[in-house]
């Protein structure tokens, strides 16, 4: 008889994902502007990092994504135990790793944790009784349904953890993986052998997997795929250039015309008193001359900065860094500019938002099964910031012509979107100052 479809997956759980490991590592080299690993043979010994466009563009992103701050928009229930949630989990900090962990590697994964007592967590947390914690997405591996690839069947969680005696990485791991209806712990000396099966007491993987960038693949694409070929050759050229700018500063001299050790150096006079160095060459036709490239260094600095530009031109993060020498810019123009960044920030809050409402609904299921309340469906959604900051002017104009003209506001929600606290108060001493200042004027006449 043949595996079920979650066997099966946990069966080929067994094997780590080594392609996905060695790209997640490869990226975090680029974002740390280390891309290069030691033991490079040929032409390619000397290459290194010059160019690193890759750590803007995922910290763009991050920030940019993420925004300040978070909002929950819900019944007043569910927006309680949510921002409560949070605070427990210091998610609002918690977030931009989240974030990182996505734009650099491609993949973000959240795990709801059940801090109340039961036999994987014997010491509860009184504090948080249910986290949300951002996993390192290399230590996450996920298996899916063949026909459908939003469907998770298991999730592996595994990693190498402790220190030996010399101060390096140890050799025990931790292994667990969660099917709807188990956990499969693994020993630690032996990540073969299952230590300890339990049920499991939610009915759901308590994992959600974030794709960055979703192309329709079972695992999603880094903030700067795009950008990697083009990165290589710059450094590529960049480092054979700087090989030949040292030359200038530290030069090879080269000496024609003379036998090794005929050379003679005077630095004292015939009085003893220091003279600048003098070489007396014996031969007449000898003479020196410093070893300098005879290429042409304007037109490959041209080239290194056309290709640069060509990688800003197709980088939406990149063009932040040149809005600064352009003063003019007004909010509208601004965002005109930034438009393909609006876009790409645009799906991406909704792939990060979307796992997180999903993270949020698990963790307040897990709330009800301790007790501490009823959430229904947990509806909610999650508000953030604009991506760009508003241009006041051109907002209020617009809110005019919405309240006065098309009559489609009223003054209530115009003073809201403006960020107005206590509402109602505020319209309410501006009546009355309209009213005072109505009186003042007919007294007059």
């Amino acid at each position: 008889m043949g595996l079920s479809l979650v066997e099966a997956a946990i069966e080929g759980l067994a094997e780590g994902d080594h392609l996905r490991q060695q790209r997640y590592a490869r990226n975090w080299r680029y974002y740390t502007n280390s891309p290069y690993q030691a033991g490079r043979g040929g032409l390619y010994a000397k290459m290194r990092g010059i160019f690193s466009q890759v750590t803007q563009v995922v910290d763009t992103d991050v920030r940019f994504g993420m925004g300040e701050k978070l909002q929950v928009m819900a019944e007043p229930e569910i927006e309680s135990a949510i921002n409560a949630l949070w605070a427990g989990s210091d998610f609002q900090q918690e977030k931009y790793l989240l974030a990182r962990y996505g734009a650099c590697c491609g993949d973000a994964f959240i795990k709801v944790v059940d801090n109340r007592q039961w036999e994987l967590n014997p010491e509860p947390d009184k504090e948080s009784p249910v986290k949300l914690v951002a996993l390192p997405p290399e230590a996450v591996t996920a298996a899916y349904h063949p026909h459908d690839r939003k469907r998770m069947l298991a999730c592996k969680i595994e990693y190498v953890y402790g220190m030996n005696a010399g101060g390096r990485l140890g050799t025990d791991v931790h292994k667990e993986i969660w099917t709807n209806e188990e956990v499969l712990i693994y020993d630690s000396r032996n990540p073969r052998k299952v230590k300890g099966r339990y049920a499991n007491p939610h009915g759901f993987i308590p994992i959600v997997h974030i794709r960055n960038l979703d192309f329709g693949e079972e695992y999603g694409l880094c903030s700067f795929h795009h950008l990697l070929p083009t990165i290589d050759v710059l450094n590529e050229v960049g480092s054979f250039l700087l090989d030949i700018i040292k030359l200038y500063g530290d030069p090879v001299i080269i000496g024609r015309g003379m036998e090794r050790g005929s050379l003679k150096k005077q630095t004292v006079d015939a009085h003893g008193r220091p003279v600048a160095t003098v070489w007396w060459v014996p031969m007449p036709e000898g003479n020196f001359e410093l070893l300098e490239w005879k290429g042409n260094l304007p037109e490959i600095i041209e080239f290194i900065n056309k290709v640069e530009e060509s990688a800003r031109r197709a980088t939406p993060e990149l063009v932040l860094s040149g809005l600064p020498d352009r003063k003019d810019v007004s909010g509208y123009a601004l965002s005109l500019h930034l438009s393909e960044l609006q876009k790409k920030i645009g799906e991406m809050r909704g792939n990060y938002f979307h796992g997180i409402e999903k993270a949020n609904r698990m963790a307040l299921k897990m709330l009800e099964a301790q007790g501490e309340g009823n959430f229904g469906d947990g509806k909610h959604t999650i508000v953030a910031e604009p991506i760009l900051p508003a241009d006041d002017l051109t907002q209020l104009k617009v809110l005019q012509i919405e309240n006065q003209v098309l009559r489609i506001k009223s003054r209530e929600t115009v003073a809201a979107e403006r960020g107005i606290e206590n509402v109602e108060e505020e319209l309410g001493r501006v009546d009355e100052e309209a009213a005072d200042e109505s009186a003042a004027l007919q007294n007059t006449f």
